[in-house]
């Protein structure tokens, strides 16, 4: 948005008038006044929720007002004060509810107002500057065969570039490939002064899903478990106050028919709503599935640019869309007259906010529906742990949906103990032979399956036989990843790449690759069935924002048999052709050092598995494991969520960890060992000084991944409950504020 009025004046002497609060982007917690000049208020006052461009030190920064007062703070006189340089907004950007909603966040993440105001708005509005186009870089042509081998060893980081490129097949946004590749663009800039890629721009739209195919489609017959659901939240948006609901459907039981027609009743009212879905589910199919029924839809994902972030943003809060449909951060749309939230696949991962500030979308979608007087919707085949205790303590509402629409049954689920399988000449075994057998079956009869594991690259590590150790990252405490199509060894956090190893650093005897990634069992499938057609889809094929949806398409029009993938296939996807899945390592989440590990687990079985039988067809699921009699394998093979809740939130209870406590990880991180430890003592006595009998102390110790980046790592557990959160607010808000100190509320 355009600037409305900007002032020039000095730092003292300001003139008369309002004083505003703005909160600012930093981590001190608290807001900063200035002189509002009367110029700016001529024909509409400034209010709460505009933004604005104030002096800051020796710079300009944008904030958001919070706050107008008649006189200045006590204590400061007006002469004092420095006064807003620049207004922003005509009507203020930010709505009432929006401002206490970030209020309460900073309070329960540990950060600032204004750093919580700042991740509500898209990075143009932060800015105060949209961009129109984005720059991107593409493939032109390599270097001469015979001189690319040399090169290649001379300049590897050009090297690198160029082989993502031309893999890539497509112009790519800089910004994405810098984030993709850990490098910085000086090997791009060489390379297109040398011709083999060039550089361009993308003029941005305002819909990157704009021209996509729209299929009108009549609602379908409601069962009677989904009439029941949608005459619930029907008459609770009738009755315009807030309620919480649980809505637990089998995969393929229609919550999103049920969710269509609550927006539906929503949108007759003249009132807006938002959707919310995993990032990785937000499709093409997904959006259309909305347009059909409701009409323009504005649609918010961490793909689009800030320039389209932007005009989504602004036509929301024109109220020239009421319906929004997009990944965590879309919660945050400024929608008027909100009166629907649902957030579907309520427990995935990807809703907890991993920056500042920390927060989870599923408890600040109940917030956010509560300061609105709206109706929240939080949708799962297998819910959070946490919503399931609230509703089984009658705190929201739950509905079923314990049938499939089509009539069709679960499908049955084979579980492999890998333990008992023949290895193939020594070799790691891949894929069992109950599943290749039924591979075989399936490709015969025409049907298609998909192949899970969540682990890309060829081999995730080497192994030596003589120490029994593995080789790691240089700069980080984890093991390297092979990827055959660089013929690297990766870390698959700081991005280093490096020849294969061929010997063991601590016993220099020789190392050798074990276990399997995408890559590896996409070769050894292709071995299996050479006539197959295989489509993967990971982070080494989805180089391009069009990649994924591109792949889907096709393998939606069968023009591939097998899909294999990470988490990238586990969630979203409803193709009925897919009669077979196959889970080739469900033991990948249970050996994760996290309270949360076996929930996980469970989830990813069960929503892969819910990929299979969606059609007349019928289906089956084959799950490798070398773990066939833990808890959350058993329960997952017999799709029984009820009977893996009730045992897991037992332990949850012994162990005091949520839904029956609070917990939240410190984290200190320094440069140096020495200092890390010191940094780690020093905050934890700070700690333990305000800790009450409420307040569970675990470490300072170690992290299991004790380096990262190059950085050493040390981590410390708090289990409280809220009365000890409170003792414990001022060290936490205080330890936010020092470099190399992180509060993450779990």
């Amino acid at each position: 948005m355009p600037a409305m009025s900007s002032f020039q004046g000095d730092l003292f002497g300001a003139p008369k008038g309002r004083f505003a609060r703005v909160a600012l982007n930093t981590p001190v917690r608290r807001e900063f006044s200035y002189c509002v000049p009367e110029a700016f208020e001529s024909e509409l006052p400034l209010d709460a929720g505009c933004r604005v461009r104030v002096p800051f030190g020796s710079r300009e920064v944008v904030g958001v007002v919070v706050g107008v007062d008649p006189a200045p703070p006590e204590g400061v006189p007006a002469s004092r004060m420095r006064s807003v340089a620049t207004r922003l907004d005509e009507q203020p950007l930010l709505t009432p509810a929006l401002l206490r909603l970030a209020r309460g966040m900073s309070d329960r993440t540990f950060c600032s107002w204004g750093q919580a105001l700042a991740a509500m708005m898209p990075a143009a509005l932060r800015k105060a500057r949209p961009r129109r186009t984005v720059p991107v870089v593409e493939f032109v042509e390599k270097p001469p065969e015979a001189d690319y081998v040399n090169w290649a060893k001379r300049w590897p980081k050009q090297e690198r570039a160029l082989a993502y490129l031309e893999k890539a097949g497509g112009a790519v946004q800089v910004r994405e490939f810098l984030n993709r590749t850990g490098l910085s663009r000086s090997p791009l800039d060489t390379l297109a002064k040398k011709g083999w890629v060039k550089f361009g721009k993308r003029q941005e739209v305002i819909d990157p899903f704009a021209g996509k195919a729209v299929a009108i489609e009549a609602p379908h017959q409601a069962t009677a478990h989904q009439q029941v659901a949608m005459d619930a939240l029907c008459d609770a948006l009738d009755a315009r106050e807030h309620q919480d609901f649980l809505l637990f459907g089998i995969t393929g039981s229609g919550k999103t028919e049920v969710y269509l027609r609550a927006l539906e009743r929503c949108l007759k009212q003249g009132r807006g709503a938002i959707i919310l879905v995993p990032e990785i589910s937000l499709t093409p199919q997904t959006v259309s599935r909305f347009r059909a029924r409701c009409g323009e839809v504005a649609v918010l994902h961490s793909g689009l640019t800030d320039a389209e972030r932007h005009d989504q943003w602004v036509a929301i809060r024109e109220g020239r869309v009421r319906v929004v449909v997009g990944a965590r951060s879309a919660l945050f749309a400024p929608v008027p007259d909100l009166g629907l939230i649902i957030l579907d696949e309520e427990h995935e991962s990807s809703f907890k906010q991993e920056s500042v500030p920390r927060y989870h979308a599923r408890d600040t979608a109940r917030e956010r529906a509560h300061l609105e007087g709206a109706v929240c919707v939080l949708g799962s085949a297998t819910p959070s742990l946490e919503s399931w205790a609230l509703a089984g303590a009658g705190r929201i509402t739950k509905l079923n949906l314990p049938e499939r629409v089509a009539g069709g049954e679960l499908p049955a689920v084979k579980v492999v103990d890998m333990r008992q399988q023949k290895a193939e000449r020594g070799n790691w075994l891949v894929v069992s032979q109950p599943l290749r057998v039924a591979l075989d079956q399936e490709l015969a009869a025409g049907n298609q399956a998909i192949l899970f594991l969540n682990q890309r690259g060829f081999s995730p590590a080497w192994h030596c036989k003589q120490c029994g150790g593995s080789v790691h990252c240089e700069q980080c405490d984890v093991a390297l990843t092979y990827h055959k199509w660089r013929r690297k060894a990766l870390c698959h956090y700081c991005l280093a790449e490096s020849p294969p190893p061929r010997a063991c650093p601590k016993c220099n005897n020789e190392v050798s690759m074990v276990g399997a990634g995408t890559e590896r069992v996409e070769d050894t499938v292709q071995r299996m069935f050479p006539e197959a057609r295989i489509a993967r889809m990971d982070r080494d094929t989805m180089l391009r924002r069009e990649s994924y949806e591109e792949l889907l398409g096709a393998f939606g029009r069968q023009e591939f048999d097998i899909l294999l993938g990470t988490q990238m296939v586990a969630k979203g996807l409803d193709f009925p052709h897919v009669t077979l899945v196959g889970v080739l390592n469900a033991d990948t989440a249970l050996h994760q050092p996290d309270f949360r590990s076996s929930e996980r687990a469970f989830n990813l079985i069960a929503q892969v598995a819910g990929r299979a039988g969606r059609s007349s067809r019928g289906g089956r699921v084959i799950v490798q494991t070398w773990m066939p009699e833990h808890a959350s394998i058993v329960a997952a093979a017999h799709h029984d969520y009820p009977r893996f809740a009730a045992l897991e939130l037992k332990e949850r209870e012994l162990f005091g960890y949520p839904p029956y406590g609070l917990a939240m990880r410190l984290m200190f991180e320094a440069g140096d060992r020495k200092k890390a430890d010191q940094l780690a003592a020093e905050s934890s006595t700070l700690i333990r000084n305000l800790a009450g009998k409420g307040v569970r102390l675990l470490g300072p110790l170690p992290h299991p991944m004790e380096r990262l980046r190059g950085r050493w790592r040390r981590q410390m557990l708090i289990k409280t409950n809220r009365q000890g959160l409170r003792d414990l607010q001022p060290a936490l808000f205080e330890l936010c504020q020092k470099t190399g100190v992180t509060v993450d509320p779990l």
